[in-house]
């Protein structure tokens, strides 16, 4: 089963995943934590679910020093590290069949086949339980991209 956690920005979709996660202490994957300046994001940070480890993964334009990117959606830049980091985790996860597996966030770069669209087919094509994050709006093209089969949308 898929089940996507839904609503628009700032909904509360990542406070949810993490409440889940907890309730349950199951499974394991990344969350995507925001920092903020004033009522700016200023960057964002991965978090590990069992290891409550973390790492940067996206930080502005304007903060740009050294970092190899992979990727940029609007003035938000996704570090390669952070990004190679999860995908090497989830693949683990995929091989220890656990389950479920938590991500957090799915948007317009997956729908690009950018970010982590290549470790979302991973996750799919494994069937195992996921719970993952995608804005209201991008919800059924997600869906219909990824031919996401057995879905529980989850409204925040």
């Amino acid at each position: 089963m898929v089940s996507i956690v839904t609503g628009k920005i700032n909904s509360g979709k990542t406070s949810f995943m993490l409440k889940h996660y907890l309730t349950n202490l199951k499974g394991d994957g990344f969350l995507s934590l925001k920092t903020m300046e004033g009522s700016q994001v200023k960057r964002y940070d991965a978090f590990q679910l069992s290891t409550n480890k973390d790492a940067l993964l996206v930080i502005k334009e304007e903060d740009f020093d050294k970092e190899v990117i992979q990727c940029q959606i609007g003035p938000y830049l996704f570090l390669e590290e952070g990004m190679k980091w999860i995908e090497s985790s989830i693949i683990k996860m995929i091989e220890n069949k656990v389950e479920p597996i938590y991500l957090d966030e799915i948007g317009l770069l997956e729908l690009d086949d950018l970010g982590f669209s290549n470790i979302l087919k991973k996750m799919v094509e494994s069937n195992l339980e996921l719970v993952i994050s995608i804005r209201t709006d991008l919800v059924e093209q997600i869906i219909h991209k990824y031919n996401l089969k057995d879905v529980l949308i989850i409204c925040e």
